[in-house]
């Protein structure tokens, strides 16, 4: 009855121990993914944070590429409304 005893407590204390590391090993990989969200809400931060202190310069490359957009499509326009002429109408400005 004593080695029956002895046996059941062993039993016990080896499951409480399994339990134990499982609850650990559970407690670290919550650390873990916590660490890894953090860390993906800093990078986040510093992303906006850096748009935020440019917007300036974000806004003054927009406006360039904007007007040169522009510009371009102007002259493009305006290239192809063109009618060939030749060197005698350019030079009297199209009176021949």
């Amino acid at each position: 009855m004593a080695s029956a005893a002895t046996d059941a407590a062993g039993r016990t204390a080896e499951t409480t121990t399994a339990v134990g590391h499982s609850a650990a090993e559970r407690v670290q990989a919550g650390r873990q993914a916590v660490i890894a969200a953090s860390g993906q809400a800093v990078a986040f931060a510093k992303t906006a944070w850096t748009i935020i202190a440019h917007r300036k310069l974000l806004a003054a490359g927009v406006g360039a590429g904007l007007s040169a957009l522009g510009a371009t499509s102007y002259l493009a326009g305006r290239r192809a409304g063109r009618h060939p002429h030749g060197p005698i109408t350019r030079l009297t400005g199209g009176r021949i």
